[in-house]
């Protein structure tokens, strides 16, 4: 071979040698990467396979965390482009608010702002609501959660309201699933007496049964009044006070004070809410499954209870609204609701109030305007 052959031999046989060092370092690494392949395999071979019911559980859990975290950032984003476009310096205001927690006044501004709604709606000359828990031995474990999620949803809507009504919740027993559910929320039941919700161990007959025998007369209105006002207004600074109120005190009534039991098997409609009456509603979660529940629980307690009159309605949802096949029963909140809007609503428009509490999936649509017949049961607002 001539010298420039022999070079070209020469460099083609190290550009082989070299190729093959390279698929040999390439071997080695796959065989590396697949020991240790087999080594973790190996390792979660010792944990229990999930099955396809849990792997989808799984897979939704992850998805649904994915979608909180974007639609938490998305929501930051969006606070901090308003933020920017008003001028406003968000790091500055958490820093103040930061020092206002240290100082207190962030509960000052609070309890200021819950005083003024609370004088602004008159909320001792109005209705109250009362959540009959008298059903836990009826429900399922799973029902009875559902129960406790919806009497937070029904606290926060009255914390929330222009005009919060006094709400009390009556049956809830020491050690009771309900309870034991509520107990984990911060701030239960003492804070919960201070935002005019009152949870009550006794039952429905014990409270309201001992509450009427006890109407304070008229010389006695103011009194009455300044009681209360005291009840939903403080936040409470001795636990124990809070406490005693929410757990042991009667609600304070006025003369010839009414009970209406809501329930869709009712023979009477609602034309208006009147507000020296308590509108009791069954904390029942039962999917439909416990038929009459509500209204046999009421005409037990009118019969059992002399002293203890007692009266049946249901919302007027058939008067306004089409429901095509869809679900009349509501959930506990959603009937509380509707009471609070139509009370913000100036006693008027049932359907302006229902439209705005049920969700859309239950695809109702409103009647034509129609006026409301006074019913002979129900007399119009006082």
């Amino acid at each position: 071979l001539t010298g420039p052959a022999l070079q070209t031999t020469a460099e083609t046989t190290m550009e082989k040698s070299d190729d093959i060092i390279s698929q040999s370092n390439t071997a080695a690494a796959s065989v590396d990467a697949t020991t240790t392949k087999e080594q973790n395999t190996t390792t979660k071979e010792d944990d229990p396979p999930l099955s396809k019911k849990a792997l989808k559980r799984r897979k939704r859990w992850e998805k649904a965390l994915e979608i909180k975290k974007r639609r938490k950032e998305q929501s930051k984003e969006i606070r901090r482009i308003k933020a920017q476009n008003e001028g406003r310096d968000l790091d500055a205001e958490r820093e103040q608010q930061k020092q206002n927690e240290k100082e207190g006044k962030g509960w000052e501004k609070r309890e200021k702002l819950w005083n003024d709604r609370c004088n602004k709606g008159n909320i001792d000359e109005s209705f109250r609501v009362c959540f009959d828990c008298n059903f836990e031995d009826q429900m399922t474990w799973k029902e009875v959660n559902s129960l406790s999620l919806q009497l937070r949803y029904a606290y926060a809507m009255n914390r929330k309201s222009p005009m919060p009504l006094h709400v009390h919740v009556t049956g809830v027993k020491s050690g009771c699933d309900t309870r034991k559910h509520l107990e984990k929320i911060d701030g239960f039941p003492d804070r919960w007496a201070g935002r005019a919700y009152h949870v009550h161990e006794g039952s429905l007959e014990d409270v309201f049964g001992s509450a009427l025998s006890n109407v304070v007369t008229s010389k006695d209105k103011d009194d009455k009044q300044e009681g209360d006002n005291n009840a939903a207004k403080s936040h409470g600074k001795e636990e124990g006070t809070e406490k005693d109120d929410s757990q042991q005190s009667q609600p304070k009534l006025r003369p010839n004070h009414q009970l209406v039991y809501l329930t869709g098997d009712s023979e009477n409609t609602l034309s208006t809410l009147d507000n020296n009456t308590t509108y009791i509603i069954g904390g029942i979660v039962d999917r439909n499954r416990l038929k009459r529940a509500a209204i046999e629980r009421a005409e037990a307690i009118g019969s059992n209870n002399s002293t203890l009159p007692i009266k049946t309605a249901r919302l007027p949802l058939d008067e306004h609204f089409d429901f095509k096949g869809s679900t009349r029963v509501l959930t506990c909140n959603h009937v509380f609701e509707i009471l609070l809007k139509y009370r913000e609503n100036g006693y008027k428009d049932w359907g302006g109030a229902v439209m705005s509490v049920l969700p859309d999936r239950k695809d109702i649509h409103e009647k034509e305007e129609k006026k409301d017949e006074p019913n002979k049961d129900e007399e119009g607002k006082s």
